[in-house]
């Protein structure tokens, strides 16, 4: 949604014409030469008007008030293997940078981009890019969404990464990334932070208590300790922390009633199932399938659980009660 809305900004301080004093529209003929000249980009040619408000396709441009490139988006590209277009970096009043589903870029993002000190999106998916430099992000204080989605980056998340200011939606799911999740990675009053399937180990940082998260998803990475401290956050909607090796005890945890997902399955985590997850009347998705969780399940009283909901507390070490079968319970002694 934040995206959608940083687009719909753009587009509304686009200039018809490209300003005849500044070479933006060279630039753009030279990324498309670093991509190999692609057919799908043939209508961009010398001369022509490219802050005319093209239709949404493999190339997307809009600009500011006096001409300059403000977004640029590339899209579904099949063109020859090419390194990431470092004429890109020439486009010092850009704001907005997208590249989607351009799987012949390969090779680490060129560290020139930290000369794009006004860029506040930049969204990159489905790429061959492999590595994100460490000095990325030292220049780029304006940042406020990073999306860098299904490519194949390895090594760890860039130091620089923490110290953006306005920086509050994260998303690095699906890449080979590893080593431990940076401090205080997003900022602002309400912050969404997306690692899932990556190679992360170590243990969520204690100071992820204090920042105002409202989406946290982790899944399928080889995270470690004790993560509860997330649970009774104010205003936190969604927690996905299935597929680690996450193991404490669940008995006396507190949930937050603002909290309508929670996915705790395939970790290890043991003890009783804690009554707070009786009390919610938020919860609209939850799962702690195969952990070792014992003891009764606490009986909600205004939306029982269904026996189609005793697949959520499947392969546990010895759950009872609805939606499961009775506990048992041994008759008085002789």
């Amino acid at each position: 949604m934040s995206i959608i809305f940083y687009l719909l900004l753009l587009s509304s301080c686009t200039s018809s014409v490209l300003s005849t004093d500044v070479n933006d529209g060279l630039v753009l003929l030279k990324i498309k030469e670093q991509l190999g000249n692609p057919q799908e980009l043939s209508n961009w040619v010398e001369g022509f008007q490219f802050c005319g408000g093209l239709p949404y396709g493999s190339g997307n441009v809009e600009c500011t008030s006096t001409g300059r490139v403000r977004f640029l988006g590339i899209q579904h590209i099949k063109g020859p293997a090419a390194p990431f277009p470092e004429a890109i970096c020439n486009l010092t009043e850009l704001q907005g940078l997208s590249l989607l589903s351009l799987y012949n870029l390969y090779g680490p993002i060129p560290s020139c981009v930290n000369q794009l000190s006004n860029l506040g999106l930049l969204n990159i998916q489905n790429t061959g890019l492999s590595s994100l430099p460490e000095s990325l992000f030292l220049n780029h204080q304006k940042l406020t969404n990073l999306i860098v989605t299904s490519n194949v980056f390895s090594g760890s998340i860039p130091a620089s990464l923490s110290t953006i200011p306005t920086l509050y939606y994260v998303d690095l799911t699906n890449n080979s990334l590893k080593g431990s999740i940076p401090p205080d990675l997003v900022h602002g009053q309400y912050t969404y932070l997306f690692l899932s399937d990556n190679r992360f180990t170590g243990e969520i940082p204690k100071s992820y208590q204090w920042l105002p998260l409202s989406v946290i998803d982790v899944r399928n990475n080889k995270l470690t300790g004790d993560p509860s401290f997330l649970f009774n956050k104010e205003n936190i909607l969604t927690i996905d922390l299935s597929h680690n090796n996450f193991e404490f005890d669940f008995s006396n945890v507190e949930i937050s009633e603002t909290l309508s997902y929670l996915q705790l399955g395939f970790n290890k985590i043991y003890g009783k199932i804690p009554q707070s997850i009786a009390s919610t009347n938020r919860f609209f998705f939850l799962d702690l399938r195969d952990n070792k969780l014992c003891g009764e399940i606490p009986q909600r009283q205004d939306f029982p659980w269904q026996p189609s909901d005793a697949s959520i507390f499947a392969d546990n070490k010895c759950l009872c009660g609805s939606p499961l079968p009775p506990c048992y319970k041994a008759g008085p002694a002789p």
